[in-house]
């Protein structure tokens, strides 16, 4: 374990971009492979990626997708395009804000995306930010993977790295009390972190610090709610 974390230190500053791949035998879903927003940053000399948003994550509401982000103060943008994906490549627009002045004391955005429970039982929803600036330079969020889960314990989870430091970010959404599992292996099986909780009920957020510092290659994260639910995902860090 010292050795792996004596590594993360080399590794700092570069960028972590992900292809999820979810598995889960309490629900029906097949794997689905999510597609990283560094491709859209690559096609346009004026779109690029954002690294300064401070917070991207979401909670299921009934009929709705509740997200919430922080792009982070003195930012100069004028709007955020919401775009959704079923499978992670083709991104459609469901919702446009209007952003606050960059000066103000709060900028905390959120936007409800109403989604039938079928679609939001059946399929793994991704979610990015087409953020528009002042120059009219288009600028990408991380994309956010959101499962909704119905089980006793859990509403739904949702990931993302958090574009700041970007190190992983797990969100939990609970039907009750709960003990959380976070592991990261790497490509071998080796177990580089874990992370565990109590839980409450409710929403809960957890950062699993240090992985901004992994070296380039594949990994494996698993999410497993009270021995029962599990979430695997696959990250690849360039």
């Amino acid at each position: 374990m010292n050795k792996h974390f004596k590594q993360f230190v080399i590794a700092q500053g570069v960028l972590f971009t992900t292809l999820g791949v979810f598995a889960n035998p309490s629900i029906n879903s097949k794997p689905v492979i999510s597609r990283d927003t560094v491709a859209d940053a690559k096609s346009n000399g004026k779109t690029v990626l954002s690294e300064s948003m401070i917070s991207f994550n979401a909670e299921y509401m009934s009929h709705e997708i509740d997200l919430h982000w922080n792009p982070g103060k003195g930012k100069n943008f004028t709007h955020f395009i919401v775009e959704r994906s079923l499978d992670g490549n083709s991104f459609e627009k469901v919702g446009e804000v209007t952003a606050t002045d960059k000066n103000s004391s709060s900028q905390d955005y959120s936007f409800a995306d109403y989604v039938k429970p079928s679609v939001a039982r059946k399929n793994d929803l991704y979610y990015r930010l087409k953020q528009t600036d002042e120059n009219n330079t288009l600028v990408y969020s991380k994309v956010l993977i959101v499962r909704m889960y119905n089980t006793k314990s859990v509403t739904a989870v949702s990931v993302t790295p958090d574009p700041t430091i970007n190190d992983i970010l797990v969100n939990v959404q609970l039907k009750e009390n709960s003990f959380v599992a976070m592991t990261v292996k790497n490509k071998d099986g080796d177990l580089i972190m874990k992370k565990t909780a109590h839980a409450d009920s409710g929403a809960n957020s957890f950062s699993l610090d240090g992985t901004s510092k992994l070296l380039p290659g594949t990994y494996q994260l698993e999410v497993i709610i009270n021995s029962n639910e599990r979430l695997t995902m696959q990250l690849i860090k360039s």
